[in-house]
């Protein structure tokens, strides 16, 4: 005997909000997750208002639909989003961290509580001369302008605000052009003769190839060809590609190093030499952190080599100083693809001086316009040049 089929059930007492991880309650309708509020009654009735419109699919104003939503809540939600990237891998934890802690202090400063449809370009403006007040660096300060910018940006684009700030109109610090060190050739020998094995490896490496920390740590032996001598590895941070060759020394140093796994460096624990670590905080927060071992065995060999160095100094002066020379051969488009760098302006922020070059364009400009012998170039004079 075949039994009907039973009929399902309809609680009529259900309640039609589901709460996301952010505190708001929402609905999904027509493939579209509309929020409604943190307070449970006031979404209820929110909903029930708005709920024939939004199932037949008539257009209801963004704004009426983000009434209520606070600053803490969009914050919230923005970093959800960043999370489920760095799930998939589209950005690193890391990064999550980071804006996490810059988005903090500015809705501490904008206030947790504050409708975001109430946040003006004025307050923005307010919060960017607050930072400069407390002399942050321009460095620090764009960065959190930056943060700020990209959670508007995101709201405006999934359409879960409808107004923003003027964001155009706040502008970044101007950052003074400071010449920063670059290793000599003295400093240079002498840092290869203290070093070890897998650590003469990276500065040949950061020499070479304009590699920093976090490239030495990534790089994976698929990305060598030591019969050809060319590495092939995009740049993580930009995802440009960079076929570049290998000196003599470099491949000679990488034959040195014993193969242990697939990426070329580990540290002695076995662990990639650059990683984020996570942890929680006493408030029960995720709290992540990075551990860089290139960065800390290259501020002892500096000790161990006797070299002297400035502050900021350390790995990633290599890179600088790959630039300094690559520069030198006045094209800024081989520059730009050594760096890995997406645009040229990028790859000028790391050439440091170049005086000698500028000279010798100067001099031959006056060659075109003048038909006699030229003066010597400045370039000429004597002085502890680079080369490796």
């Amino acid at each position: 005997m075949i039994k009907p089929k039973s009929k399902k059930k309809i609680r009529s007492d259900k309640f039609p909000l589901t709460l996301h991880p952010t505190g708001q309650f929402c609905k999904k309708i027509r493939g579209k997750l509309y929020y409604f509020g943190t307070d449970k009654k006031e979404a209820l009735s929110r909903y029930l208002e708005q709920a024939a419109s939004l199932h037949s699919g008539k257009h209801i104003k963004t704004e009426s639909l983000s009434m209520g939503l606070d600053m803490k809540t969009l914050c919230n939600m923005y970093l959800d989003h960043q999370e489920s990237r760095a799930a998939v891998g589209e950005v690193r934890q890391r990064q999550v961290y980071d804006q996490t802690m810059l988005l903090k202090d500015f809705v501490r400063f904008i206030g947790t509580n504050r409708v975001s449809s109430d946040v003006a370009t004025i307050d923005l403006q307010n919060y960017r001369s607050k930072l400069i007040r407390i002399r942050k660096s321009p460095h620090t300060i764009n960065n959190r302008i930056a943060a700020v910018k990209a959670m508007f940006n995101w709201a405006l684009d999934n359409e879960i605000i409808e107004t923003a700030p003027r964001l155009n109109a706040i502008k970044k610090v101007p950052r003074k052009k400071e010449e920063k060190p670059t290793f000599t050739t003295s400093q240079i020998r002498n840092l290869l003769k203290y070093a070890d094995k897998q650590m003469k490896v990276m500065i040949w490496l950061g020499l070479n190839c304009g590699f920093g920390c976090t490239d030495c740590a990534e790089l994976k032996w698929k990305n060598i060809d030591l019969k050809s001598a060319r590495v092939h590895f995009p740049r993580g941070k930009t995802g440009v590609g960079r076929n570049l060759p290998l000196w003599p020394e470099t491949v000679q140093a990488l034959n040195g190093v014993a193969k242990s796994g697939e990426l070329v460096f580990y540290t002695s624990g076995g662990h990639p030499c650059v990683r984020g670590l996570q942890g929680v905080t006493v408030d029960k927060n995720n709290k992540y952190n990075s551990s860089n071992a290139v960065s800390r065995r290259f501020s002892s060999l500096l000790k161990k080599a006797g070299i002297k160095v400035e502050k900021g100094v350390g790995f990633y002066t290599l890179r600088r100083t790959a630039a300094t020379l690559a520069a030198q051969s006045g094209d800024p488009f081989a520059v730009q693809k050594l760096l890995g760098h997406a645009d040229v302006k990028m790859a000028s922020t790391y050439v440091q001086n170049i005086s000698e070059q500028t000279d010798r364009v100067v001099n031959g400009t006056r060659k075109l316009i003048v038909q006699d012998n030229p003066s010597p170039s400045a370039g000429d004079v004597d002085g502890d040049e680079i080369s490796v």
